[in-house]
């Protein structure tokens, strides 16, 4: 078994500090392009973790990375942060727009500002 992607999350509020871990697994033993598992752990930090599997069964590798991504994304919009990364932009007033991306004739637009989850900007209206 090898680990081909991982991630760390941390959530702390006024009554919790909790972390999520999750990992893409390949299960090099198995011959077939389903060879794929999303695996997890949680629980509050210093505690045991509970550990867990969001793929009943293996998965592609394209499959298994869609897996992955959603379980970070839902975890972000739920309040978690990611800390094995680069910290997402500040968050509250005064912050800069968070991201420029191209419009449609290719000219840059900016966004207007981050979303409700701070580390994912939200998409130019077109």
């Amino acid at each position: 078994m090898r680990v081909v992607r991982a991630a760390r999350l941390h959530l702390r509020d006024a009554t919790s500090d909790k972390v999520y871990d999750v990992d893409l697994i390949e299960n090099e033993a198995l011959g077939t392009p389903e060879r794929y598992f999303v695996n997890t752990r949680y629980g509050r930090r210093g505690a045991t973790l509970r550990e867990g599997s969001k793929t009943p069964q293996p998965l592609t590798a394209e499959a298994a990375a869609r897996v992955f991504d959603s379980v970070i994304v839902a975890k972000i919009n739920g309040g978690y942060r990611r800390i094995d990364g680069p910290e997402p932009p500040a968050c509250g007033r005064g912050s800069p727009p968070a991201c420029t991306s191209a419009g449609p004739s290719g000219s840059a637009t900016a966004c207007s500002g981050a979303s409700a989850s701070c580390g994912w900007p939200r998409r130019p209206r077109t």
